[in-house]
């Protein structure tokens, strides 16, 4: 039965785990208790019986918004399990507003669910309670553990009126937030006549809406620590011994007694809580005075008073407004937001809202649920913002305003109240006293470089003359670090093209000799067989096809050197890209006998690049890896795209199944002529440019090459750029 508690302004509902012994409701509450805020629940509480226990805890820190001016707080209860023990459940199931109906899965289990299930709806009679109008949740627990009954099973045995019911793991919290998110929304729902918003759909709308906001973080989340923590035990006469209690009436008696100590217990620990934040915001205010009042400078004042009420009201977002000389209201120090949703958002006469609010010169405080706002038009702001609540307070010193504090407040946070505004109020007061100071300072300040201007006129011309000195001394430095830069450029392209020279001078000796040897045997040697012939043949067309290697390495000299200017982008067929690049290749897969797999993604049908340097670049990749991979084996080349911050970008990845790279030498393969020393030790054609053109051609297009090669298993090589 719903409590109106009018001293403490707060509507308590109450929620009951029932279930079979061992069945896992006290694990349930005790995961709900470690999941929400410990700064502002309450503990939780035992009330012993002899082998079983009845849990109790306040959640206090679950915010669900105010009901004619009075505050939702939930209460849970567990109830013991024992069969000796009904007149403790009855007990404690009084005045319930909601039940969950906590069922162990487990087929030993069956009987006990059935008599439990049967000992509720026989307990809600005997406490005048309608089974059929008590909102019920049932969850369906231990599902870890076998042998099991099925969903289907336990919905027949127990879910007659066919309400929600949750397959959970208590031991590991999987289920339980969705089994409670369930219950609070259902009870609250079902106790709305009560609450005087039963006929009201826009409050029973908010009031889901709430609840499920409140909840959903706390869905699927997991807490460290024992559960038996902040466990507070509480006993009786009545409760501690270990015989029958005797009659139902005192147990009854003893289990009411046992909760309303409890709840004094819950009272002493919100005013302790209370006493102790007190304490904080008084030495906070002491704090802030003091540094406000040495501060000279206005934007230090704001600054100073936006870090103490983000501090001390633990705000999402804060703004000090202040009014110029122009008379316009402004952002002088944000936290949290880059505008004022107050100040950028227009009334109904085309006044920003934080102007029309100023002019009132009181403190404000406003909300988007239920009775927190006066103001629609700015409940509608805070929606549109993402916050749920917010306040303003002017900063006055003496008669004059001199701008406005605003704070806002989103997420688990609760909606700030009365006190919240209070404390606003006094530090924005200090803080519009503090403002003017530091602002007539800066006058007296300003009055003062006045009376300098005329030295500081004379001295300029100097200090012009030195400035300008300054820079053409720092150009003059940016200069010369520009050409040793170049210098050093220009020596590493030297050292690489005379050691290009000599490689491909050293190549070509080999190829060019046994043609022209080949060839005077042929001119000069009348009458050979065919098969000698045909050997020598075949001795001219391997070296070709060796000066062709060197042409092409000749040809990879020209993309390195292309790939240093900005590429000229343009779009091109994934289709058409792909035959220009493997069309070359083809014929040295089939001699090595190296399969090629091409895999392009659904829908990349074109691609943004140079064509003629991504081509060159990736067919230097494909080549390296046809080249290192052994006979019979696989080269995988995808294509796909992807999605950054930034925007869509491709990636081309290609994989063989060679020996690898050495893991210190990997930080090398992207140097200009270096090959490693598998490709020495295997007389691996080609100079050591592949790799090399791949990574800057891919810098050019602002794109990046990664490459990955565990020992024995091969090496993937990756290259992307955006689009």
């Amino acid at each position: 039965m719903v409590q109106f508690d009018n001293q403490y302004r707060q509507v308590k509902v109450k929620i009951v785990y029932y279930g079979p012994a061992m069945g896992g409701k006290t694990t349930c509450l005790q995961y709900i208790h470690k999941a929400t805020d410990p700064q502002h629940r309450s503990r939780l509480y035992s009330l012993n019986t002899a082998s079983d226990r009845t849990l109790f805890f306040d959640l206090m820190s679950l915010d669900l918004g105010r009901i004619r001016g009075f505050r939702l707080a939930l209460q849970l209860y567990t109830v013991p399990g024992q069969v000796q023990y009904n007149a403790t459940r009855r007990a404690v199931l009084s005045g319930a507003d909601g039940v969950v109906f906590v069922a162990d899965s487990q087929e030993v289990q069956r009987e006990p669910n059935r008599e439990s299930l049967a000992n509720l709806w026989e307990n809600l009679a005997a406490n005048g309670l309608d089974r059929g109008q008590m909102p019920l949740v049932f969850q369906y627990n231990k599902r870890d553990l076998s042998p099991l009954l099925s969903i289907e099973q336990m919905d027949a045995d127990l879910n007659d009126r066919k309400v929600q019911a949750f397959p959970s793991i208590a031991t590991e919290g999987k289920g339980v937030m969705e089994a409670f998110r369930a219950i609070t929304e259902a009870t609250l729902l079902a106790v709305a006549d009560k609450l005087g918003v039963g006929s009201n759909p826009q409050a029973l709308k908010q009031l889901r809406h709430r609840v499920q906001t409140v909840l959903a973080p706390f869905a699927g989340e997991s807490s460290e620590g024992s559960p038996e923590e902040e466990l507070a035990v509480l006993t009786s006469e009545a409760t501690a011994g270990t015989s029958h209690l005797g009659k139902d009436a005192l147990v009854q008696e003893a289990v009411r007694a046992n909760v309303a100590m409890t709840d004094l217990n819950v009272r002493l620990d919100e005013m302790g809580r209370q006493l102790e934040r007190k304490a904080e915001i008084l030495s906070g205010i002491a704090r802030f005075g003091q540094a406000v009042t040495l501060e000279r400078e206005p934007e230090g004042v704001l600054q100073r008073l936006i870090d103490a009420v983000v501090e001390l009201l633990d705000l999402s977002a804060a703004a000090a407004l202040v009014v110029p000389g122009s008379g316009q209201l402004r952002a002088a120090v944000t936290h949290g937001v880059d505008t004022d949703p107050l100040l950028t958002t227009a009334d109904e006469v085309g006044e920003a809202l934080a102007l029309g609010i100023l002019e009132e010169r009181r403190p404000q405080r406003f909300g988007v649920e239920m009775e927190e706002s006066e103001n629609p038009l700015v409940s509608e702001v805070l929606k549109a913002s993402g916050f749920t609540s917010c306040l303003a307070a002017p900063l006055i010193a003496g008669d004059r305003v001199a701008g406005l504090l605003t704070g806002y407040v989103a997420g688990k946070r609760r909606p700030l109240d009365e006190n919240d505004l209070q404390l606003a109020a006094v530090l924005a007061a200090s803080a519009g006293v503090a403002y003017s100071n530091a602002m007539a300072w800066r006058r007296l300040e300003d009055l003062n470089r006045g009376l300098e201007s005329q030295v500081t006129a004379r001295t300029r011309e100097l200090q012009k003359a030195l400035d300008e000195m300054e820079a053409m001394a720092a150009d003059l430095e940016k200069k010369n670090a520009l050409l040793d830069n170049a210098y050093r450029e220009l020596a590493k392209i030297d050292h690489v093209k005379n050691e290009l020279v000599t490689r491909i001078s050293s190549e070509l000796k080999e190829p060019v000799s046994s043609l022209m040897m080949a060839a005077r045997v042929l001119l000069e040697g009348e009458g050979h067989d065919s098969q000698a012939t045909e050997r020598l043949i075949q001795v001219v067309f391997k070296e070709a096809e060796k000066l062709g290697e060197i042409i092409e390495n000749l040809f990879q000299t020209s993309i390195l050197a292309a790939s240093q200017r900005a590429p000229e982008l343009r779009s091109i067929a994934v289709q058409e890209f792909v035959r220009e690049v493997l069309g070359p290749l083809r014929e040295l897969a089939d001699a090595r006998k190296v399969r090629l797999h091409i895999k392009v993604a659904t829908g990349l049908d074109e691609l943004s690049c140079e064509p003629d340097t991504a081509a060159a670049a990736l067919r230097a990749v494909i080549r390296n890896a046809i080249q290192f991979s052994p006979p019979g084996s696989d080269v995988d080349v995808e294509l796909r795209r992807f999605r950054t911050e930034a925007g869509p970008w491709v990636a081309v990845r290609v994989r063989d199944r060679g020996p690898g790279i050495p893991v210190d030498e990997l930080p090398h393969v992207t140097e200009a002529l270096w090959r490693g020393t598998a490709a020495v030790a295997g007389q691996q054609p080609g100079i050591g440019l592949g790799l090399t053109i791949a990574d800057r051609v891919m810098a050019s297009h602002g794109g990046r090459l990664a490459i990955e090669s565990p020992p024995g298993q091969g090496t993937t090589v990756t290259m992307a750029w955006p689009q």
